[in-house]
């Protein structure tokens, strides 16, 4: 009886815990992906989470051009345009500004979309390399 009590109590617990976790991660900030290099930045990728509003692609345009107004990123007085490309098989969408983007202000422009609640993440649209191994890397 003790063990089975036992089981009960650990599996209860582990299913807790579970639970915790994943409200935690679902109610917790953007993840926004650290700029390398110093630009410029023009085309990002950025996942709504879904269940939300503009996970549905009709709504993305209307929310990009949202966020783009709500950053504050200005060039001759008028906000930067943002341009959806794509939508990726993961959901996510590929969208570019009209123009090139210092360092500062494609930081600027991810700290608005990580600000906003319905974001999963965002991130630069960018090569992905493959770094060479070192010897201390070799396991």
């Amino acid at each position: 009886m003790a063990k089975t009590s036992r089981r009960f109590l650990l599996g209860t617990a582990a299913a807790l815990l579970s639970l915790v976790v994943t409200a935690c991660m679902a109610s917790g900030p953007a993840k926004v992906a650290p700029l390398t290099g110093e630009g410029p930045f023009q085309q990002f990728i950025v996942k709504y989470k879904d269940g939300t509003a503009p996970a549905v692609e009709s709504a993305v345009q209307a929310r990009l051009d949202r966020t783009a107004a709500g950053s504050g990123l200005k060039s001759a007085g008028t906000p930067v345009k943002l341009n959806k490309q794509l939508r990726l098989s993961v959901g996510a969408e590929v969208f570019r500004a009209d123009r090139a983007l210092s360092k500062s202000e494609a930081e600027t422009l991810m700290r608005a979309f990580g600000a906003d609640p319905d974001v999963e993440y965002i991130e630069i649209d960018g090569i992905m390399k493959i770094m060479p191994v070192t010897g201390s890397d070799i396991r």
